[in-house]
């Protein structure tokens, strides 16, 4: 620790401190305008100048210099004021004054700087800026016209989010922000840029002209979408939510969001959303009362007792899934499950069998301190960008050495110095057996206390690195390299995403991932962690309080198939469009078809909604309280910022008044009366609702106690054709909801099909040609695009929208065979 002096106070902080830290720590304010705290230091603007005491002669940057023992700093004085507002008059020498029709007005950083240091003239003339305004794409706008070349925009894009869209370009005046040849922005949409923006030259367009800073009510709540659990503050105006703003303060993201986060929101808005609730009557869905439904679904409820089958999403809050199994325990049926029933395995079987646990075994902030670190699926990133920027990090500030275990080229395989270990579709576990074997094999592997190792070295006969790489196509110096990494490595991660495209091999995966966790010492390690992360916002709570089958109960996949054969006479279907989003559609149509009674409970009329006897209209995230527990196991807690539309209600109302009809007559007093209810018993047991604070509470701390049990498993399957289409998710969409967003629609708005460059050339295929996908007994048309991430005879179509029809195709493979045509 240094101790030094700032204003007369002394203060003593970390070494690595720098001045403007040690202020901030001492509640002394220094002005700044390109210092971020999530941002390497840079000293760009000059704004943050200081005098030291032992450096007198100069005036030096705060936000650049270190601390050093003794130092005596004075941040404020008439000198540094005459500086800081000649430096300020500089700005706004070619600087556009147009705060009247900015949208940063009220919240600019120059803006109040000139008022503060009363810039009313400037000794320094020159011409203004007078450069075009980037208008192409409809989420961020740029007018550099406003830009004081602070570079935070440069540095997040690129030290954060890892894409490098900005770049300062030219010199002297005429050095300005741009892009790559100066072209329309064209990159993931995340916004971070918008949120470093000091000052207007960025901006978010859905938000142009929709309200003043101060007409703006803030709220924090957590995003719906992934299992990254990422704070988001909702701006909301006249009970609508019209952008979100930026906060750096709150939650597990450090301000950090993606594309849906920031942009995708507008869903809550939409004027589409179920406002009534709806009775079939004469083979149409009529707008019907509460009383009325309420009545009708319980009489249908009662009527199916134990063979009403109930399978939701994973974007209920806790409290929800609890009343929804009280529902389920009321009715009497065991047919309970989530989450078409299958993709959560690795958490549920996988990881319990191995490390006999049923979640994550570390917390998101250690990754970023991570020697080396294994990621499984390329979609990782896709699934959660923002955990994926933690990635980023690792490797660009503390070096980590990253492996990607995927079937085709991603993001990640973009960062300095990463492999990509590129197997063919369906044979990721046999790569992870090939790491499991060289770590054995080289004596790398930490067997202390480990059970099983016998019957895995058995197992993993099979699996020596020339074989592996005969079968997958990864070299064995790539497998033995990234085994030896992973060894050596004080501090590692390995990195696992699980959700309804990802059901091929989800528990085989999670036990392969596991045993390289327990052979490298990444088990149970202190700064280390096996991480498996959910698709949707409450993944994990829904394991966490056990929103599976019962005993003797039905999963969902035998649910749909023995609602198609009369077995099971009622279906639940709560914030979930399983005609859409599950793995063969024609299963779930004739279990749709199958049963005497469906009731389905979501925001939108949806394809699955459409076949339903009664359509029950729920709220969004962001009208409601409650918690989500994110793929970290962090608490965190939903606040309403909006009410919902017309006569829509929250999941949670909604099950209380069934509840009711049903003859529970057990009332809560609240939100917090049912947490303390549903925590009985679990894993959520010694937290208080009230305890959950601005960062949340994480259940088990952090770092999990875990068994380590070798699990052999086998290899996976290929197919042998000459094309396979995998799926998935891709970055702009999560499941169905955001399909409904503006924002992640402005982006893609319509399925299509990705080829490799070789494959469209050998089929002459161009951006934009329709093409027929045929396989699995169906043919689909859908748009090509071409990229080059996707390697020879494999394809990618993702998995989102009602119109493409994919699961008609896919039906839980790692991949299909499929024929190609014009």
């Amino acid at each position: 620790m240094v101790t030094l002096t700032i204003d007369g106070k002394q203060v003593t902080v970390a070494r690595t401190a720098t001045i403007y830290d040690a202020a901030k720590e001492a509640g002394i304010n220094i002005p700044v305008l390109c210092y971020a705290k999530k941002l390497l230091p840079y000293g760009a603007c000059r704004v943050c100048l200081v005098e030291v005491e032992q450096m007198k002669g100069r005036l030096i940057p705060s936000c650049t210099t270190p601390v050093t023992e003794g130092m005596v700093v004075t941040t404020n004085s008439a000198e540094i004021r005459k500086v800081r507002k000649t430096v300020l008059e500089f700005l706004l020498v070619n600087h556009v004054i147009e705060c009247p029709v900015c949208d940063k007005a009220g919240e600019c950083d120059l803006q109040d700087l000139t008022y503060e240091y009363e810039v009313v003239t400037n000794r320094f003339q020159g011409e203004k800026f007078d450069l075009p305004t980037d208008e192409v794409n409809p989420l961020i706008e740029r007018n550099m016209n406003r830009c004081v070349l602070c570079g935070k925009c440069v540095r997040v894009c690129d030290e954060i989010v890892g894409f490098g869209s900005y770049s300062f370009v030219n010199r002297g005046f005429e050095t300005k922000i741009a892009t790559a040849f100066d072209r329309g922005l064209d990159c993931e949409f995340c916004g971070q840029c918008v949120s470093m923006c000091p000052v207007g030259a960025i901006l978010p367009r859905p938000f142009k002209f929709k309200a003043r800073p101060w007409q703006i009510k803030e709220v924090n709540t957590v995003c719906g979408y992934c299992g990254n659990g990422c704070t988001v503050t909702l701006g909301v105006k006249a009970n609508k939510v019209e952008t979100i703003r930026f906060n750096d303060k709150t939650g597990v993201n450090d301000g950090n969001l993606c594309i849906r986060g920031r942009f995708g929101y507008s869903y809550v808005n939409s004027t589409e959303r179920l406002t009534t609730p709806l009775i079939r009557k004469d083979g149409q869905l009529v707008k019907a009362g509460w009383d009325e439904a309420l009545a009708a679904v319980s009489q249908g409820f009662k009527a199916a007792g134990k063979t009403l089958g109930m399978i939701s999403g994973a974007r209920l809050t806790n409290e929800e899934f609890y009343l929804f199994k009280k529902v389920a325990a009321t009715v009497g049926t065991a047919n309970l499950d989530h989450s078409g029933g299958e993709c959560y395995k690795g958490v549920t079987e996988g990881l319990k069998q191995t490390l006999g646990v049923s979640a994550s075994t570390a917390t998101f902030p250690q990754v970023e301190k991570a020697d080396a670190i294994l990621v499984i699926r390329s979609d990782f990133y896709e699934t959660h960008p923002v955990f994926g920027m933690v990635v980023n990090q690792a490797v660009k500030r503390n070096h980590a050495k990253l492996s990607i275990v995927a079937d085709k080229r991603g993001k990640f395989g973009k960062l300095p110095d990463a492999r990509s270990l590129v197997t063919k579709p369906g044979l990721e576990l046999n790569v992870l057996n090939g790491i499991a074997r060289v770590l054995l094999d080289e004596g790398l592997a930490v067997t202390d206390g480990v059970a099983g190792l016998d019957e895995l070295k058995k197992a993993l006969a099979g699996f020596a690195p020339e074989q592996v790489a005969a079968a997958t196509g990864v070299t064995a110096d790539a497998l033995q390299q990234t085994a030896r990494e992973l060894a050596a490595a004080k501090n590692s991660a390995i990195l696992l995403a699980y959700g309804l495209p990802y059901t091929a091999y989800s528990k085989e995966l999670a036990i392969a991932a596991a045993n390289i966790a327990i052979l490298t010492g990444n088990a149970g390690r202190e700064g280390s962690g096996l991480y498996l992360c959910g698709e949707k916002a409450n993944s994990q709570g829904a394991i966490d309080l056990t929103v599976l089958p019962g005993d003797q109960g039905l999963g969902a996949q035998a649910m749909l198939a023995a609602a198609a054969a009369g077995q099971v006479r009622s279906l639940y279907i709560v914030n979930e469009d399983p005609l859409v989003s599950y793995p063969d559609q024609d299963k779930v149509k004739a279990a749709l078809a199958g049963a005497e009674f469906v009731v389905v409970q979501d925001l939108f009329l949806t394809e699955t909604a459409k076949q339903a006897d009664v359509v029950l209209p729920a709220a969004s995230f962001a009208e409601k309280e409650g918690t989500f527990t994110n793929a970290e196991r962090r608490l965190q807690r939903l606040h309403p910022g909006i009410t919902s539309p017309g006569l829509a209600k929250t999941d949670q109302a909604i099950f209380q008044a069934l509840l009711v009809s049903l003859g529970d007559n057990v009332v809560y007093t609240g939100t917090e009366a049912i947490f303390d209810a549903l925590k009985v018993g679990t894993v959520y047991a010694g937290i208080g609702y009230a305890d959950i604070g601005l960062q949340g509470a994480v259940w088990g701390g952090d770092h999990l106690t875990v068994s380590k049990q070798l699990v052999p498993v086998g290899g996976g399957v290929t197919v042998d054709a000459p094309f396979q289409l995998v799926t998935g998710s891709a970055l702009y969409h999560s499941g169905t909801t955001s399909t409904h967003a503006l924002g992640p629609n402005a982006v893609i708005s319509a399925p299509y099909v990705e080829f490799g460059r070789e494959d469209a050339a050998a089929l002459q295929l161009v951006d934009g040609d329709m093409v027929k996908v045929k396989g699995s007994g169906c043919e689909l048309q859908l748009q090509a695009k071409v990229d080059n991430r996707l390697p020879q005879g494999v394809l990618f179509a993702p998995y989102h929208f009602a119109s493409a029809g994919l699961n008609r195709l896919y039906k839980g493979e790692a991949s299909v065979a499929v024929e190609i045509s014009k």
